[in-house]
């Protein structure tokens, strides 16, 4: 029997308790790794893992559902520290890699490689300096200053003009680096395509709540289905493999002048879809994983 482990932070987590249900439908054995849970002892005999809950050794594929965000350094370093052990001390197949998440995670490196596959992008600055972050909120007018690395909308803060400059001083204290990107405007709503392996499955819209720029559905965001064009196709799958990623929730935005990347999420949340549409992503996911497996 196969063993297959699920990263995630919550037991009761819609999408991982999807992936888990789908890897045993398949007859095999799933884990559930929390990875803030796990030990390694390392001894001049070799390395060992400390669980007291699973044996997590011997794993013949891992599927990353999530491994949160912390302000603590130290622990998120050895949450994508243990992914790489799975990936290379274990010659573990692990989708999404460590790296890929960590390319998309990383809003500024995303948006490198983005640029680097010639993706539209919003206007966007990245810095450390006062007079530039000011120079760069009085030529976009309105501007959105997001955390580098950031999930669900939280963190970011929509600034108007040049008046709202001095609030930037304490931003740039507090952040150490600024992420500033000129605010799209929109019908209300963003699209979240998501993409498994080379294929698009389906999209939906995420409509902003009254009163609120943010669409994400942890912040009162309400998925709609969307018509998968061939341009959504080809925007989000181009993503997808612009960072590397095996699956994506990929977001972009309508403007008068078509379409943007906002961003993409490597280990993105399927309930929205699966509300919206009837799509379940998870199983794709899994199915990719075992066809990865028979190779």
């Amino acid at each position: 029997m196969r063993k297959i482990g699920v990263v995630l932070t919550e037991a009761d987590d819609w999408t991982a308790t999807a992936i888990l249900k789908n890897i045993r439908d398949k007859g095999a054995e799933a884990v559930a790794l929390n990875l803030a849970q796990i030990g390694v002892s390392i001894t001049n005999a070799g390395l060992y893992w400390l669980n007291e809950t699973e044996d997590i050794n011997g794993m013949d594929g891992v599927i990353v559902r999530d491994v949160g965000i912390s302000n603590l350094l130290d622990l998120i370093s050895v949450k994508f520290d243990l992914i790489r052990i799975f990936e290379i001390e274990r010659h573990t197949t692990v989708m999404n890699s460590s790296v890929a998440i960590q390319n998309a995670a990383n809003k500024f490196l995303s948006f490198v490689l983005f640029q680097r596959a010639h993706l539209p992008l919003p206007p966007t600055v990245v810095t450390a300096d006062l007079e530039v972050a000011k120079r760069a909120i009085e030529d976009f007018g309105s501007v959105l200053v997001k955390p580098i690395f950031g999930s669900q909308g939280k963190g970011i803060i929509k600034l108007e003009g040049y008046e709202y400059a001095p609030k930037v001083a304490a931003l740039l204290k507090d952040r150490g680096v600024l992420y500033l990107q000129q605010f799209v405007h929109n019908p209300g709503r963003d699209i979240r395509v998501f993409v498994v392996g080379e294929t698009a499955l389906g999209a939906i819209y995420r409509v902003t709540p009254p009163g609120s720029f943010r669409s994400n559905l942890s912040q009162g965001g309400s998925p709609r289905k969307c018509k998968l064009t061939e341009e959504l196709c080809e925007l989000a799958i181009r993503a997808t493999k612009a960072v590397g990623a095996d699956f994506a929730g990929v977001d972009l935005i309508e403007s008068a002048d078509g379409l943007y990347l906002l961003e993409i999420n490597a280990t993105p949340s399927a309930r929205g879809i699966k509300l919206a549409c009837g799509i379940d992503v998870t199983e794709k996911i899994v199915d990719l994983l075992f066809t990865r497996l028979k190779r």
